[in-house]
């Protein structure tokens, strides 16, 4: 074998790596968008939790207007409308803690990404479950 056959070989270990590395680059890109995406979903239904609270008690000083259920089941009407838009990440934003401490809501939602060209065999290996907490306050009136 010439310097022709080496040349060959090394052009096309050469153009593999250039694509292995287009490759991981795309499919870090598509998982940081998608992540960008889950902190502005949690951002939206920490809000959500904590805008349909009790008005009266707020005028009154109380916080206790603002219950785990409530936060809840505002979070989770929040979830379904916002499905199809703020939180359309991956295979299905899931709410997994609602709580409530004094005047604010934390929520925690959890996602899968979708990253193209990754095999669906490989998915739950490869892929990482993206996980982000936001809270949300509610202000004296």
């Amino acid at each position: 074998m010439g310097e022709e056959g080496r040349v060959g070989i090394l052009m096309c270990a050469g153009c593999a790596f250039v694509c292995l590395l287009l490759f991981v680059t795309m499919a870090l890109t598509q998982v940081a968008m998608q992540d960008r995406r889950l902190v502005s979903c949690a951002d939206a239904l920490a809000g959500a939790g904590v805008g349909g609270a009790s008005a009266s008690s707020v005028l009154v000083g109380q916080t206790s207007g603002m219950d785990e259920a409530g936060a809840a089941s505002r979070v989770d009407v929040a979830l379904g409308a916002m499905a199809t838009t703020t939180c359309r990440v991956g295979e299905g934003v899931v709410v997994t803690r609602v709580s409530v401490q004094g005047g604010e809501v934390e929520v925690s939602v959890k996602a899968r990404p979708r990253v193209s060209l990754v095999p669906p065999a490989l998915r739950g290996v490869v892929i990482p479950e993206l996980e982000r907490t936001s809270s949300a306050r509610m202000r004296g009136l």
